[in-house]
C-alpha cells in the first residue's frame, strides 16, 4: 500500500544504507536501498504518491517520475491507475536518462496520443534563461536542515547559471488550497487501491495483512463514489490553475520531503509501520500533488542534515517536458561541483 515506509510483518523492513536503524522510505524502499548501497546501478518503482521520489531522497539517489502515460504499464499491477506512474531510481541523472530512454514506449490502446519522445544532451552549459517557481509555503513545511540545504542549492543555480527564481506564493494564496489537493489525491489513490484489490480481499480477507494495511483499507473503504468524483473535479480545477504557473516558469522547485529518514519503530516488525506522525511530517505539503496532476518530477540529492542523512530537492515540469526536466536535474547535480 502507498505509504512513506514499508515495514511489515510479512516482508520485513527495508533499512536505509546511511543508517540501518532508519527508514529507506516507501513504497519503493528496497529499490532505493539497493541503488544507494551500490548493489545495482538502477531500479524501478511505481510512484503513486511519491513512492519513487521519496525513498530516492531519503537514500540519497536520483528518483525520476515521467508524465502520466509516458512509460507503458504493461506487467504492472494496476493498483492506482490514474495517479501511479512507473519511475526510475538511479545513482546519477545520466543513468536515469538511459533507463528512461530504454523503457519509454508507445501509448497503450486505451491512451490518447502523446508527444514524440525527446531525449536531451546532458550539457549543463547549454541551460540558460530558466525560470524556477517556488513558494515559501513549501519551504516552510520542512525541517530547518532541509530548508537551508535546498535554499543553498537554489542559490548555487542562480549564481552559476543566472537562473531566475520566481515566487509563486501569490498564485497559491489566491487559488485552490494545496491541502485540498492533497486530500483529493488521498481519496483518489485510496479508492483506486480498494477497487484494485477488492477481488483479492474477497477470497483472502484481511487476516493476511499487517495492521498498517488494515487501517489503510478501513479508511479507504469509507470513501464513496461522490467523494471520488468530487476529487476529480478538484483535479481538473488544479490543472488549469497550474497551467498559469507554467506560463511564467519552466519548472516548479520544492524540497522533496519534510524530514530526513527517521528511526524505525521497535514494533514495526510485529505490527507494521503505523508511525503516522513521522510519516505525516515526511510527506510535506506539495509532496503528492504531481501524481494527482500527472506531471513529471525528479529529485536530486543536494546535501545532508546534521546527522549525515541525505536531503533531496525536487523539480516539477509541465506535461511532457521530461527532456528539459532531466537537463535541469543534471545541471543541479554537476553545477555546484564547479563553484
Amino acid at each position: 500500500m502507498p505509504y512513506p515506509t514499508t515495514g511489515n510483518f510479512i516482508w520485513w523492513t527495508s533499512r536505509n544504507p546511511y543508517n540501518p536503524k532508519r527508514i529507506s522510505g516507501g513504497s519503493s524502499s528496497g529499490s532505493a536501498a539497493v541503488v544507494c548501497a551500490g548493489l545495482c546501478p538502477l531500479a524501478l518503482g511505481v510512484d503513486g504518491g511519491g513512492s519513487v521520489r521519496m525513498p530516492a531522497a531519503l537514500c540519497g539517489v536520483v528518483g525520476f517520475k515521467p508524465s502520466s502515460g509516458r512509460i507503458p504499464h504493461s506487467g504492472v499491477l494496476p493498483l492506482n491507475w490514474t495517479v501511479g506512474m512507473v519511475g526510475v531510481l538511479a545513482g546519477t541523472v545520466e543513468d536515469s536518462l538511459i533507463v528512461y530512454a530504454a523503457i519509454s514506449g508507445q501509448p497503450e490502446p486505451h491512451q490518447s496520443p502523446m508527444p514524440r519522445l525527446k531525449l536531451p544532451m546532458l550539457k549543463h552549459s547549454n541551460m540558460s534563461n530558466i525560470r524556477l517557481a517556488n513558494s515559501n509555503e513549501w519551504f516552510n513545511d520542512c525541517s530547518d536542515d532541509i530548508r537551508s540545504c535546498c535554499l543553498k542549492a537554489l542559490a548555487s543555480l542562480q549564481k552559476l547559471y543566472g537562473w531566475e527564481v520566481f515566487k509563486s506564493d501569490r498564485f497559491y494564496c489566491g487559488g485552490p488550497d494545496i491541502e485540498v489537493m492533497r486530500l483529493a489525491h488521498y481519496v483518489t489513490i485510496g479508492s483506486e487501491c480498494t477497487a484494485s484489490i477488492a477481488h483479492h480481499l474477497e477470497h483472502k480477507g484481511r487476516s493476511e495483512s499487517g495492521w498498517d494495511v488494515r487501517v489503510a483499507l478501513s479508511i479507504y473503504g469509507s470513501f464513496d463514489s461522490r467523494d471520488y468524483l468530487n476529487a476529480q473535479r478538484i483535479r481538473n480545477r488544479q490543472m488549469r490553475f497550474h497551467e498559469k504557473i507554467f506560463s511564467m516558469a519552466d519548472v516548479i522547485v520544492s524540497p522533496m520531503v519534510g524530514v530526513t529518514a527517521y528511526e524505525i519503530m521497535e514494533d514495526a516488525q510485529e505490527t507494521g509501520e503505523l508511525d503516522y506522525v513521522n510519516g505525516g511530517n515526511c510527506t510535506c505539503a506539495i509532496f503528492n500533488s504531481w501524481n494527482f496532476l500527472g506531471l513529471p518530477a525528479v529529485t536530486v540529492p543536494v546535501g545532508y542534515d546534521k546527522l549525515g542523512l541525505p536531503i533531496g530537492i525536487q523539480f516539477i515540469g509541465k506535461p511532457w517536458s521530461e527532456a528539459k526536466l532531466i537537463q535541469i536535474a543534471y545541471a543541479m547535480e554537476v553545477g555546484p561541483q564547479t563553484l
